[in-house]
């Protein structure tokens, strides 16, 4: 229902009920009847003000654009505006990835260009806003050529929990890095000086840069949130003027896309069928999740490896290692591209004279191992055995393209133990659908 127009007449009553005191005990109608009088007995000249009142709150009443409000009492037109903003973000952080690609395959340094990945634990989120707690640091610089470069990795001590989430803090805890809350919690206790020390070793590659310039990190787009909080929540502590260069979190999963066409675009590969469900499939595999010793001390003793950061960020650049040096014929080195200590992570499918190399299972470029050493029946998957022969009706593929040798096993080591071994079909009852105890 469209509201009441005002008219004079009320304006004079809201008026008198204002500023009269006999007026104060009265209703609306009461007031009214009182009033009612006295406009009559005014002329034309005195309700003049009134009228011309009423005629503006009209005008200002129609003219007044109404704000929608969503279920939550929340302003629709302020959630387009931060729609419409977060798209723009990401749509310039996108922009920003794609020319620091080009630019670096533009003066043929693509497998030189450094990147930062980064990650953060935290103890607890709070409830209203976008605040993180952090727990746990690291940072690794990578490259196609040089793989891991450097490292840096450091737990957080904040020294309290938001108040009233301590249970939060606790259950988040137990389920993922199991750090021990403050105060009891290990690490820096200066917020400020953590953060320039981050920043600081952030910084060392970006000497030859504008200081205007931002250091650019990348992270998962699960982690953006809590990594871009987390850096504020070290800011907030550190003495540093507003013109130094921030930290700009960009999309991990894009530049692994934009790397991998642009890496198959050098090396001269047809990249039709790469787009980013491809390259972001192969990405959350996480191959590497379960890889000894590449995680810090704390969680390698209490077999919490994957949930630790400095295990995550070695297992994004052996990732990127694994699926794209091949293509620029770039040898992996263990503890750079690939981990010192992996397991063989292959299997020969037992079948006739006519089985090819594609019948044989592959997780990545350098899971099959240099040479088939019996024939394509055999079992022995001991890396100790090195010469065997091959299979008359096995066709080698073209391995040229990946330019290094394959015939050490600690120059070329391979994946381990992705692929959950299935048990022989002989150990199982089909029909009763029980086990045979042998």
């Amino acid at each position: 229902m469209a509201p009441k127009k005002r008219n004079g007449f009320m304006t004079f009553v809201k008026e008198w009920q204002a500023n009269n005191p006999v007026a104060r005990g009265l209703s609306n109608s009461e007031a009214v009847a009182k009033c009612d009088p006295i406009w009559k007995s005014m002329g034309d000249q005195e309700r003049g003000p009134y009228n011309s009142m009423a005629k503006n709150a009209n005008v200002l009443e129609r003219t007044a654009k109404k704000e929608r409000l969503n279920c939550l009492g929340g302003s629709v037109a302020e959630m387009e505006i931060e729609k419409n903003e977060a798209i723009s973000a990401e749509l310039q952080m996108k922009r920003k990835i794609e020319r620091i690609i080009l630019t670096a395959k533009n003066s043929m340094e693509l497998e030189n260009e450094d990147f930062v990945f980064v990650s953060f634990n935290y103890f607890t989120k709070a409830l209203t806003g976008d605040i993180y707690v952090p727990a746990e640091f690291s940072a690794c610089r990578y490259s196609l050529k040089g793989g891991i470069s450097s490292n840096y990795s450091t737990m957080i001590n904040p020294g309290h929990i938001i108040y009233g989430q301590s249970r939060d803090a606790q259950d988040h805890s137990k389920t993922t890095h199991k750090l021990p809350l403050p105060p009891q919690a290990f690490g820096e206790t200066n917020m400020g000086k953590l953060y320039i020390d981050i920043f600081n070793w952030l910084s060392v590659r970006n000497e030859e840069k504008l200081d205007q310039d931002p250091v650019i990190v990348y992270t998962t787009p699960e982690l953006m949130p809590v990594v871009k909080s987390c850096f504020r929540y070290l800011a907030s502590e550190a003495e540093i003027d507003e013109d130094e260069r921030k930290i700009m979190v960009f999309d991990i999963h894009h530049l692994f896309y934009t790397l991998k066409k642009s890496v198959l675009d050098v090396a001269g590969v047809t990249n039709d069928r790469i787009n980013f469900h491809v390259t972001n499939n192969f990405f959350v595999k996480d191959f590497f999740e379960y890889t000894e010793g590449i995680s810090c001390d704390y969680h390698e003793k209490i077999d919490r490896s994957k949930y630790c950061t400095n295990s995550m960020v070695k297992r994004w650049g052996f990732t990127f290692s694994d699926y794209m040096c091949a293509d620029l014929a770039i040898p992996l080195q263990p503890g750079k591209h690939i981990p010192l200590k992996v397991k063989p992570n292959y299997t020969i499918t037992p079948a006739s004279s006519s089985t090819n190399f594609d019948e044989i299972s592959l997780d990545s470029y350098y899971s099959a191992p240099p040479r088939i050493q019996k024939e394509m029946g055999s079992r022995d998957l001991s890396p100790s055995s090195s010469h065997q022969s091959v299979s008359r009706a096995y066709v080698p593929r073209d391995h040229s393209v990946y330019g290094g040798t394959l015939d050490s096993d600690e120059e070329f080591p391979s994946l381990g133990g992705r692929r959950r071994q299935l048990p022989d079909k002989s150990h199982f009852n089909m029909g009763a659908g029980k086990k045979i105890a042998r």
